[in-house]
């Protein structure tokens, strides 16, 4: 294994310039870096952590706590935050709880006993701010209930959900069902949101738990004419496709599907599925420069950031045919 003094030789600098290269905050030249750099790659030199975190004060760990892994919406958010946090010299830990409030409880005293820097919580979780650490935490897609004391990162779930709900009145619909996610604190926000519009606009509505409802209640809710599906999510619009291309009920000559987040599958499937949007990247790069700003103590909590989602319109809804007719 190599050592920092055969690091330095290669680089052709001294021992301390490579130390301070390791140092968060301290100068050195970018020729230096480079330099610095290159000999790490080719000796495959790599800081003992365990002496870092002692010298400094920090453990460079980061806690990512999500609801599921399973759904490419948090894949891709995950992604984001990992590849950001590891250009600035962190490592970031998965915690996987399926919004499980005992495993919650779990990773957070591991997070704790372990030193970890801070802790994101995207959680599913209406418990999780009931959980009390010493370390920076901030909330990330979930809308805080105590926004007096928190950092909240979130795309507008309520915005979201009126564009979209809107989007299938313009559409014709004038019997939509509300797929729901059940007690998933995003679900019931673009629900409540999605209820507002309907019953603005006197249309005839129903909500159901998709993942819970039996085959019988499936098929009598094919009878009931719904000739518009709004999903809480994009994994769910695209379960109800599989389904009503079994059941040969055409889309959206029949009945027109919206989804939520626009993962990449959702333009992978047929017809490509209409959703509305979370900005998933900034979503990421704001947790991240917030929580650098924490761990650095040059922001402090309370405060907000809402990013606006927007309307992505393809082929489940008659919208994109009368688009490309235009």
């Amino acid at each position: 294994m190599a050592t920092i003094k055969e690091v330095a030789k290669l680089a052709g600098v001294g021992t301390s310039t490579v130390t301070r290269y390791f140092k968060e905050g301290s100068y050195i030249s970018e020729e230096a870096k480079e330099k610095i750099k290159k000999a790490c790659e080719e000796l495959n030199y790599f800081p003992n952590a365990i002496a870092r975190a002692m010298k400094s004060n920090k453990s460079y760990t980061i806690g990512l706590m999500i609801p599921t892994i399973t759904n490419p919406f948090f894949t891709e958010l995950v992604e984001t935050i990992e590849q950001n946090f590891m250009k600035a010299g962190y490592k970031t830990v998965l915690c996987n709880t399926n919004g499980n409030i005992e495993l919650e409880k779990n990773y957070l005293k591991m997070a704790i006993s372990s030193c970890f820097d801070g802790i994101i919580f995207i959680t599913g979780s209406s418990k999780f701010e009931d959980l009390e650490s010493n370390i920076p935490t901030l909330t990330l897609d979930r809308k805080s209930s105590k926004p007096n004391s928190n950092i909240t990162i979130i795309s507008d779930h309520r915005q979201g959900a009126v564009i979209g709900s809107k989007h299938l009145i313009d559409c014709g619909c004038n019997k939509i069902l509300y797929l729901s996610g059940g007690d998933n604190i995003p679900s019931k926000e673009r629900q409540a949101a999605f209820e507002e519009v309907m019953k603005e606009y006197g249309i005839v509505y129903e909500v159901k738990e998709w993942d819970i409802i039996t085959e019988d209640e499936k098929e009598g809710l094919l009878k009931k004419g719904f000739d518009g599906v709004f999903a809480w999510n994009d994994i769910t619009a695209i379960e109800l496709l599989n389904y009503l291309y079994k059941k040969n009920k055409k889309v959206p000559e029949e009945i027109q599907i919206l989804g939520f987040d626009n993962i990449k599958m959702s333009e992978w499937v047929h017809p490509k599925l209409t959703t509305v949007s979370q900005p998933v990247r900034r979503l990421g790069e704001e947790a991240f420069r917030c929580m650098i700003g924490l761990i650095e103590q040059k922001i402090s909590p309370p405060f907000e950031i809402i990013l606006e989602n927007t309307l992505v319109i393809r082929e489940t809804t008659k919208g994109f045919h009368d688009n490309k007719k235009e």
